[in-house]
């Protein structure tokens, strides 16, 4: 922008002078009609030269033209949304690989049994005892119901310590004293072949008294090789062969039930032959608590 008016000045100047130059008239020339034409041409001349000076300028000035610019549009921010998150729960559940004695107050035989869960049932866990050995589970087959089962022969999925933790009810104090009703009888039935190479025997015993039965032991020895057999439970077991089937919690008073040296206390040879000298022994409680009453028994398979 400078340079252009520098430019633009500089041309100005040099026009004035070249008009100037054409047309001035010589020294002397004063008073005479001559000079007062000369004086007009140089009026003339120098409006000419303002004229065009004047055109210069306005074509060297730039045409600066402004471009509205649109209005400015209103933003309404908008909320950020919040983001609920679904709390999560674990989920903890067990599959029993045997038949089990589900019970109210706890797992123990002093406890009435809700419901025997089936070999493969899944169940859900809902608590579980201080120790980490009992859990209390939802009753698979009736619903609104719970009850107590002791924590082994089953596959646990989850995590057991995030669980609830309950205790258990106390065992109550057994009350009864041996009485005359508190009897059995046992007799040998069969020597049955498990899976090769063992072998066991069958024994029938029948609750002759009113007091129900929850564990046996069977103890001995065969008096040919010596092999001793000691065989415990707190079930009486039915079994297929040598296969358990549907376990008894209890034999009650009038009911009769099957016993075998299965798993353990089973032969590894056939002990057919050979006198066997046996200790049957009955309680009224788990884990040989409770009234016992022993009975002995002697045969040969």
């Amino acid at each position: 922008m400078k340079l252009n008016r520098i430019f633009s000045t500089a041309l100005v100047i040099a026009v004035v002078l070249a008009l100037s130059a054409c047309n001035v008239s010589t020294q002397g020339d004063t008073g005479t009609p001559d000079s007062a034409t000369a004086a007009d041409r140089q009026v003339a001349i120098e409006q000419a030269a303002a004229t065009f000076v004047a055109q210069t300028l306005t074509a060297a000035a730039p045409t600066i033209t402004l471009t509205p610019q649109p209005p400015l549009e209103s933003y309404t921010p908008t909320a950020t949304p919040t983001i609920t998150l679904a709390p999560t729960s674990e989920l903890v559940t067990l599959v029993v690989s045997k038949d089990t004695y589900c019970r109210q107050g706890a797992p123990v035989a002093a406890f009435k049994y809700v419901v025997i869960i089936k070999s493969g049932q899944l169940v859900e866990v809902l608590a579980r005892n201080r120790d980490n050995d009992s859990f209390y589970v939802k009753n698979p087959y009736e619903d609104n119901s719970a009850c107590w089962i002791y924590g082994k022969d089953f596959v646990l999925d989850g995590n057991a310590d995030g669980l609830k933790i309950a205790t258990l009810q106390p065992t109550p104090t057994p009350t009864r004293t041996p009485t005359p009703d508190a009897n059995f009888t046992v007799i040998y039935s069969s020597l049955v072949a498990c899976t090769a190479p063992n072998y066991a025997f069958k024994l029938y015993i029948e609750n002759t008294g009113s007091i129900p039965w929850q564990y046996i032991s069977i103890t001995g020895s065969d008096t040919v090789t010596g092999f001793a057999i000691n065989h415990t439970s707190n079930f009486f077991d039915q079994y297929s062969g040598c296969t358990t089937m549907n376990p008894q919690d209890a034999v009650i008073g009038g009911d009769d039930t099957y016993a075998m040296n299965v798993n353990p206390g089973e032969f590894n040879y056939n002990p057919a032959g050979h006198l066997i000298n046996l200790n049957v022994k009955l309680c009224t409680l788990d884990d040989a608590k409770g009234t016992c009453v022993n009975k002995t028994i002697s045969f040969t398979p």
